[in-house]
């Protein structure tokens, strides 16, 4: 089965469904977004993605039945919903963030923009490039040394590395090309 694009509309009325399945059947659950769909959610990235990384942090065979039921109705893959992201999440007491779909059934939780850019940062994916600098312009980070505070309190035992830092540094002289030192500076320090 080929994987959809799927928009914010298409993510939104999916959460829906999930949702009246799960009320319908008096059950509850909690879910927390990271990747493409949290950015589209969240921050309004202009994307589109093929599922949603996520954790079910709570009732989790009422949410991936619910889950099945909507992609099987929709022609979609049952992976819509993909649990594959959650080694790279920050640990459970610390999966906090804004909320994105809140109904009495279900409620999804977007990572906050300071775990989006670690969790980016430590993947340095090409594909990750343009939500990473979106994520350092509105925070206004100008220096590697801020990406790595962020890093360091989102992955306290996971610094960046060699290939990571390089990363972030290119796109730091891309974003801010007129200055006069280079993103691998230490600048201020956040956090």
């Amino acid at each position: 089965m080929p994987t959809p694009e799927l928009n914010r509309n298409d993510l939104l009325d999916a959460l829906g469904e999930v949702a009246a399945i799960m009320h319908s059947r008096n059950q509850r659950g909690r879910v927390y977004v990271v990747g493409g769909a949290a950015m589209m959610l969240a921050y309004s990235a202009d994307r589109a993605t093929q599922d949603i990384d996520a954790a079910i942090e709570e009732g989790y065979s009422a949410v991936t039945d619910a889950a099945r039921i909507v992609a099987e109705q929709r022609g979609w893959p049952r992976s819509w919903l993909n649990e594959g992201a959650t080694v790279y999440m920050p640990r459970p007491d610390q999966r906090h963030g804004t909320t994105i779909f809140d109904h009495p059934a279900l409620t999804v939780v977007a990572a906050t923009a300071e775990h989006m850019l670690a969790m980016k940062a430590k993947a340095a994916r090409p594909t990750d490039r343009q939500d990473v600098e979106a994520l350092m312009r509105q925070h206004n980070y100008t220096h590697l040394a801020q990406v790595e505070a962020v890093v360091q309190a989102t992955f306290p035992d996971e610094p960046l590395g060699p290939r990571q830092r390089q990363w972030i540094a290119a796109i730091i002289d891309d974003l801010y090309p007129t200055r006069q030192s280079r993103g691998d500076d230490t600048g201020l320090s956040i956090i």
